[in-house]
């Protein structure tokens, strides 16, 4: 168990202190996005929100906390990227709800300041990672809720194994589409939706 303390101080409870937290996480992916997890540091944040370097403890113990509070933020917005995954074919065929939810998250996340360079950090930074793993694992039991109403039929250990296998590979493949030039990026993406929408083919009953 980390020794790291990664959680906020406290929760905000003053309109004004709300607007503080914000703030610093604004511009932490603003500076994420520019100088890369290995040149973030609470010094340079402090400097770049026109804060004390005390204000960003106030809040926050460490640069660790910053990054988990900002992934914590994401998460709501990376499921709204993706779409409900509980219903793959609420509004039309299920290939086209894979297609929607990849295509969807990368070009949201592309366009999201920092979002590549907090991914990156998930991935070498082992309290981030563990965060992540997490979440994942939420997302792959939504998965396997909506494969279920596609009328997959799997022992609870085979399914949880495909869902799993389809969330990691897909946020891999993704990260490394976000860290790419954008041509090779599309092509990418592309394989991907075409690996995911050929594995499904075996488990999804055709009508």
């Amino acid at each position: 168990m980390t020794s790291i303390e990664l959680g906020p101080r406290a929760t905000p409870q003053q309109a004004r202190s709300r607007a503080t937290m914000q703030r610093i996480l604004k511009v932490s992916a603003e500076l994420l996005e520019e100088v890369g997890i290995d040149g973030f540091n609470t010094n340079l944040l402090a400097e770049r929100a026109g804060l004390g370097t005390r204000a960003i403890y106030r809040y926050f113990p460490n640069k660790f906390a910053i990054l988990v509070a900002m992934a914590q933020d994401l998460r709501a917005t990376e499921r709204a990227w993706i779409g409900n995954l509980r219903e793959p074919a609420s509004s039309g065929d299920w290939r086209d709800a894979v297609a929607r939810a990849i295509d969807g998250h990368f070009e949201a996340a592309s366009r999201h300041p920092g979002y590549a360079a907090l991914r990156a950090a998930a991935f070498a930074i082992p309290e981030l990672r563990e965060s992540d793993s997490l979440d994942n694992r939420a997302l792959a039991q939504d998965l396997a809720a909506g494969l279920t109403t596609l009328g997959v039929v799997l022992d609870p250990g085979r399914m949880g194994a495909l869902c799993r296998t389809i969330m990691e590979s897909s946020n891999r493949m993704l990260d490394i589409a976000l860290q790419s030039p954008r041509d090779e990026a599309i092509q990418l993406v592309r394989e991907l939706k075409l690996m995911i929408t050929s594995l499904l083919e075996n488990y999804v009953p055709h009508p």
